[in-house]
C-alpha cells in the first residue's frame, strides 16, 4: 500500500505565514447550537468562513502571480500540480544561495523538483523570517533548460528577499512553472520515486492558493 507523506504546513487563525500580509481570520456563519432549531433538533451542523491571502502557509503560484497576462491559478493544468514525479534536491548544506550546481546531473523534465534545506524547521518562530534559503537566477535557469513542471522549497521564498528583481518567480513563472513555497517535511521524501499532488482551487483570476501537498511513497 503506498505511504502519504504530509507537505503543508496547517493554518491557523493569526498564524504569520510572510511579514506584512493579512493573517487568516474565520467567522462562523452557523454553529452547532443555533443549527438545531432549523433542522428540527434532528441534526446540527457548523459552517464557517476562511478569511485568507493566497500566500498563506504552504502555497503554489501560478504566473499570474508574477506576470499580468500570465495563466492564473485556474489555468494550470493538473499535469503540472498532479501526480508528478519527485526529485528532491538536499540543499541542506548548500548554504542560502543554492546555485545550479546543486541540480547538476539529475533528471528535472517532467518533474517536481523539490528543494530541500529543513529551513521549514523554523516556522513558527522568528527565525523562519531572517536569512532565508534561495534559488540563484542561475539554478533557475537550469530548472527552466532541464524541463522541470514544478519547483518547490521548504522555505520562506524561492527569491531571496532583500532583491527586489526576484529572479527566480520571474524565471520559473515566465516559463509557466507554478512554484511551491513553505513545504515542509520533506526529509521524509526519498530522493526519487515518490509523487508529488500539490493542487490549488481552480481560482480564475488566482495569483497564489494554499494546498494541501503530499508525497505518496510506494
Amino acid at each position: 500500500m503506498p505511504r502519504f507523506v504530509e507537505l503543508s504546513h496547517q493554518i491557523v487563525p493569526g498564524m504569520k505565514t510572510y511579514p506584512g500580509l493579512p493573517e487568516p481570520e474565520v467567522d462562523v456563519v452557523v454553529d452547532y447550537e443555533s443549527s438545531r432549531e432549523r433542522y428540527q433538533g434532528q441534526a446540527e451542523f457548523y459552517i464557517a468562513s476562511l478569511h485568507l491571502c493566497g500566500n498563506t502557509g504552504t502555497y503554489v503560484d501560478a504566473p499570474r502571480h508574477r506576470y499580468r497576462d500570465g495563466t492564473d491559478l485556474a489555468g494550470l493544468t493538473l499535469e503540472r500540480l498532479a501526480d508528478l514525479a519527485i526529485v528532491i534536491v538536499d540543499a541542506t548544506a548548500a548554504g542560502r544561495a543554492i546555485g545550479e550546481a546543486a541540480f547538476q546531473d539529475l533528471r528535472l523534465d517532467g518533474r517536481a523538483v523539490l528543494v530541500r534545506t529543513d529551513f521549514s524547521e523554523r516556522w513558527g518562530t522568528p527565525a523562519y523570517f531572517t536569512d532565508n534559503p534561495y534559488l540563484t537566477a542561475e539554478a533557475c535557469d537550469v530548472l527552466v533548460s532541464n524541463g522541470a513542471a514544478f519547483v518547490g522549497i521548504d522555505s520562506l521564498n524561492i527569491d531571496h528577499t532583500g532583491d527586489p528583481a526576484r529572479p527566480a518567480h520571474t524565471r520559473l513563472l515566465r516559463a509557466g512553472i507554478p512554484i511551491g513555497e513553505h513545504l515542509t517535511n520533506l526529509k521524509a521524501v526519498p530522493a526519487e520515486g515518490a509523487r508529488l499532488h500539490a493542487v490549488p482551487i481552480a481560482w480564475v483570476g488566482g495569483a497564489s492558493f494554499p494546498v494541501r501537498a503530499y508525497a505518496i511513497l510506494s
